[in-house]
């Protein structure tokens, strides 16, 4: 009897993937690749900076919260949210319609519940917060700061996947936007109902702390 609980344990041993409620972290880098809808513009990209912090249920179940600097927004981009009529001015000429860069600072906050279908590949669901830290636009070469038009908390929804090796990861995902940036009339006005779509790839690596 002692030999078949040991020949148990051992199998048991082998096929576990992660121990139950081990806590890992360590750092995070990556870029995103941003742009608005409402505009024809191109993806701005920006640096991801940050921490994760991760535990598993089990073999098959996971989560993790992380904490980073990034920057979204978009560059050459020309609002397509606006008629002819709404920019026309009183002599007759078309106003200007871009081409606009904008782009938004953020402390950022992921939630990730993840399932993996196999040992080291798993896909991942959750949700983005962001808090802005500063936003500015571009027109002409001017810079114009424009933090108090936006928001200052925005949303998505996040899908993406990821693979592990050891102690090392890399994972893709995208944030479907769940709120609007403008917040005053002057902010709709240019922006219109605008909200960001962003993808993130990011490399991690971390250690077991408890």
């Amino acid at each position: 009897m002692a030999c078949v609980c040991i020949h148990a344990q051992e199998w048991r041993d082998e096929n576990r993937w992660h121990d139950p409620m081990d806590i890992y972290a360590g750092p995070v880098v990556g870029v995103t690749a941003s742009n608005l809808t409402n505009y024809d513009g191109k993806y701005l990209f920006g640096p991801y900076i940050g921490g994760i912090v991760q535990t598993y249920f089990n073999n098959h179940w996971g989560m993790s919260f992380e904490l980073a600097y990034t920057r979204q927004g978009t560059r050459d981009a020309w609002d397509n949210f606006h008629s002819d009529e709404e920019i026309t001015r009183k002599d007759g000429t078309i106003d200007r319609r871009g081409p606009y860069s904008y782009s938004f600072d953020y402390m950022t906050y992921l939630y990730k519940m993840r399932y993996y279908p196999v040992r080291n590949f798993d896909v991942m669901a959750g949700f983005i917060f962001g808090v802005h830290l500063h936003a500015k636009s571009e027109l002409d070469g001017k810079d114009y700061n424009i933090i108090s038009h936006l928001h200052k908390r925005s949303a998505h929804f996040l899908l993406g996947a990821g693979y592990e090796m050891e102690n090392l990861y890399i994972e893709g995902y995208y944030g479907l936007p769940l709120s609007k940036l403008a917040k005053t009339e002057t902010g709709r006005r240019a922006l219109g109902n605008a909200k960001e779509n962003v993808f993130m790839v990011t490399v991690g690596y971390h250690i077991k702390v408890y």
